[in-house]
C-alpha cells in the first residue's frame, strides 16, 4: 500500500537543473510543496553559468531574471583571420548568487517556509520510483512526482564523444581591466595540439574571470597550458598584480553516437535526461526549458510531457549530435578552429541565437552545414565513426 505523499515535488539534485525547478516551481505553483535533495554539503557546486538573453523564454523572465549577476550588451570573437562584436546581449548566473537565492526560498539555510520550498544538503538519495525516494538509505519520502536533476555520471567515460574541457580562474586585479564586455573565444593561441581558446568574462572594473577552454577526443585538460595563456593575457591586459578569487573547472560531453531513452525509475532533467545543448555545452536553454515544462504542467502528467517534449526536440538534438561528430571525426584537430570562425563569418545574430538557444530551424541547419568544413579533412575518419560505436550513449 503506498503512503500518502508528503510532498508534491521530490528534486533530487542541487545543481542549477534542480535550482532552476525550485524556483520555476515556487513561481507557477505557489502552493505545491518541494523537497530539494543535494548530497554535497551545499547546492551548487563552484560554477559560471553564461548564456545568450534570447536563450531564455519571455514566458520564464518573472522567475528567472532575479538570479541573473552579470550582463552585457553584446560579446567578442576573436579568431586569426576575424574579430566580431555580436550585439546579442549576453549574461551570467553564478553558483553563489543561485545558492542564495535558492536558501532563501526555502526561509533560510537551515530552515524551510512551511508549504513551499524545504531544502536537504550533505544526503544521499535513492529514487525508488516515480513518486518515491530513500533519504540516508534508511527513511522513503512519497512525493506526487520524482524529478531526477543529479545530471551526468563522472563514472566512465561515454563512447562516441568529444569533450569539452575547462579551467577558470577569477581574478581581482590591481589596475582597470581594458575590456568592459566578454570575449567568448579567444582563438588567437597556436591550435597545433586542437581547439583551444581563452573565454573572458569582465565581472567589473577590477574582477575578471579567464578560462581555458579545449575541445579533445580525451577528457583531460591541460593545466600548464590553461596556465601559460591565462598569464600572457593578463600580461596583455596591463592588469598589474592580481589577487587569485576562486577557481573552477569542468567536463562537458559532446556526443555524437546516437541516443536511447535513459533508463530510470523517474523523469531526469539536465545532462542526464540530455536537457543541454549537445554542439556547444551550454546548459542554459534548455534547463530552463525544462523548468518551465514541469513548473507548468501538473506531478501526476510530468513523466509523459517531458517524454513528449523530448521527442518533439529530437532532430534539433539529433542535428547538434551530428555537428559533433563532424568537428571530432571529419576535420583534423589543428583545423577545428576554422569551423568556428566560418560559424561566426557567415551567420547573421538572428541565425546564431537561434542555434544556441537550440531553437533553430531547418534553414539555419543547411546554412550551417552548406560550405562546411573548409579543409582539414578526415573523410575515411568520419566514415569509420558511423560503424566503429560501442553502442547508443543513454540520455
Amino acid at each position: 500500500m503506498t503512503s500518502a505523499p508528503e510532498f508534491d515535488y521530490c528534486v533530487v539534485g542541487g545543481g542549477l537543473q534542480g535550482c532552476l525547478l525550485a524556483h520555476a516551481l515556487a513561481w507557477h505553483r505557489p502552493e505545491a510543496t518541494v523537497l530539494l535533495i543535494e548530497r554535497a554539503d551545499e547546492l551548487c557546486g563552484n560554477h559560471t553559468w553564461s548564456f545568450h538573453e534570447t536563450d531564455v523564454a519571455e514566458q520564464a523572465r518573472s522567475w528567472f531574471d532575479p538570479l541573473v549577476t552579470h550582463r552585457w550588451p553584446g560579446y567578442r570573437v576573436r579568431f586569426p583571420t576575424l574579430s566580431r562584436r555580436v550585439e546579442i546581449s549576453y549574461a551570467t548566473i553564478t553558483s553563489d548568487r543561485l545558492r542564495e537565492a535558492t536558501l532563501s526560498l526555502a526561509g533560510g539555510a537551515g530552515g524551510s517556509r512551511p508549504g513551499r520550498l524545504v531544502v536537504r544538503t550533505g544526503e544521499s538519495c535513492e529514487i525508488l520510483s516515480p513518486t518515491a525516494v530513500r533519504l540516508g538509505g534508511t527513511a522513503d519520502v512519497f512525493c506526487r512526482a520524482v524529478l531526477d536533476c543529479r545530471g551526468r555520471t563522472e563514472a566512465g567515460s561515454p563512447g562516441g564523444a568529444g569533450y569539452q574541457t575547462f579551467i577558470g580562474h577569477e581574478y581581482e586585479t590591481a589596475r582597470r581591466w581594458p575590456a568592459s564586455e566578454p570575449t567568448v573565444m579567444d582563438v588567437r593561441a597556436d591550435q597545433a595540439e586542437g581547439f583551444e581558446f581563452l573565454y573572458e568574462l569582465p565581472l567589473g572594473p577590477d574582477r575578471v574571470l579567464l578560462e581555458y577552454t579545449r575541445f579533445h577526443e580525451e577528457p583531460a585538460c591541460d593545466e600548464s597550458r590553461a596556465a601559460s595563456l591565462i598569464a600572457a593575457r593578463l600580461a596583455e591586459a596591463g592588469a598589474g598584480s592580481t589577487k587569485l578569487i576562486r577557481t573552477e573547472h569542468g567536463c562537458l560531453p559532446m556526443p555524437y553516437a546516437a541516443t536511447v531513452s535513459r533508463e530510470g525509475p523517474s523523469p531526469a532533467g539536465g545532462y542526464a535526461g540530455g536537457w543541454y545543448h549537445a554542439a556547444t555545452g551550454y546548459s542554459m536553454p534548455l534547463a530552463v526549458r525544462f523548468a518551465e515544462l514541469v513548473a507548468r504542467g501538473c506531478p501526476e502528467r510530468v513523466a509523459a510531457e517531458i517524454a513528449s517534449a523530448a521527442a518533439e526536440d529530437r532532430l534539433r538534438r539529433g542535428f547538434a549530435r551530428f555537428l559533433n561528430r563532424l568537428l571530432f571525426c571529419l576535420v583534423r584537430p589543428e583545423h577545428r578552429w576554422k569551423i568556428f570562425q566560418r560559424f561566426y563569418r557567415v551567420l547573421p545574430e538572428e541565425r546564431i541565437a537561434r542555434f544556441y538557444a537550440h531553437r533553430f530551424t531547418f534553414t539555419d541547419a543547411a546554412r550551417i552545414l552548406i560550405g562546411w568544413p573548409p579543409i582539414g579533412l578526415a573523410p575515411i575518419r568520419f566514415a569509420r565513426s558511423f560503424v566503429s560505436l560501442p553502442g547508443p550513449l543513454p540520455t
